[in-house]
């Protein structure tokens, strides 16, 4: 019995070995025109013939806020620009609240874009900078925000921010030409130097242009092409720094 279905299996192998190439080598018929006509009505193209555009989707963000901004910074975000680049490349980095955080999937670029106006600002106010708690209410928002009340502190900062009214004796700390402000700039452009890596992870240099008229927010995302020699330029009202 064992004897029979070996040669049965045999058989059949045998068979399909000669079966294949027999099949390979049959022939187009020669009305294969007509054939095909009703089922292909188009002309015949190849689709990846003399295509020149990108086809390969490149994954960021466009609009991210470390600590450095007043709206993130003073409602708890206490990671930096440097955090945020080790971050989107795949890095396992502790989050503000203190639990180690990582990507499923690392980022392909990002663009750290921290608000323009009061750069820096909330951490420094958090760090409890001399400069800040010299001021009477540089000095009330901190020991507001250092008892728990953070939040009220922080609404009373925004409110006054949004209608022009934010104290002058800090806010001077924070404008282009100030040395806090520029080497708060620095910081994020030596941030996207440093973790650029060309073909693998591109760290664009921006921040978001905060302009507040009438209380109604016309922000725009500002993102350089240049590296940080034309970057650095900007602060000292807005010419050049060298």
């Amino acid at each position: 019995m064992k004897n029979l279905m070996r040669t049965i299996f045999q058989t059949v192998l045998v068979c399909m070995i000669v079966a294949v190439p027999a099949m390979a080598q049959l022939h187009a018929p020669p009305d294969a025109e007509e054939v095909l006509a009703d089922a292909y009505k188009g002309k015949s193209y190849s689709p990846y013939a003399g295509r020149g555009f990108p086809s390969r989707p490149l994954w960021g963000d466009s609009h991210l806020h470390t600590g450095l901004s007043f709206d993130a910074g003073l409602f708890g975000a206490r990671l930096g620009p440097e955090d945020a680049h080790r971050f989107a490349r795949g890095e396992e980095v502790v989050s503000s609240t203190g639990i180690p955080v990582k990507l499923s999937r690392p980022l392909d670029w990002l663009v750290v874009a921290d608000h323009s106006d009061n750069m820096g600002f909330a951490l420094d106010l958090i760090a409890g900078k001399p400069y800040l708690l010299a001021e009477e209410k540089g000095r009330q928002w901190y020991d507001m925000m250092k008892s728990g009340e953070g939040v009220k502190a922080t609404l009373e900062m925004v409110d006054l921010f949004s209608k022009g009214q934010f104290p002058e004796g800090l806010n001077r700390h924070y404008l282009p030409d100030a040395a806090p402000y520029i080497a708060t700039w620095e910081r994020i452009v030596n941030a996207a130097e440093k973790y650029n890596e060309p073909g693998r992870y591109t760290a664009f240099i921006g921040y978001e242009w905060t302009s507040l008229v009438a209380s109604n927010n016309l922000h725009r995302v500002v993102i350089y092409r240049d590296d940080a020699d034309r970057a650095l330029r900007l602060a000292r009202g807005r010419r050049p720094l060298r």
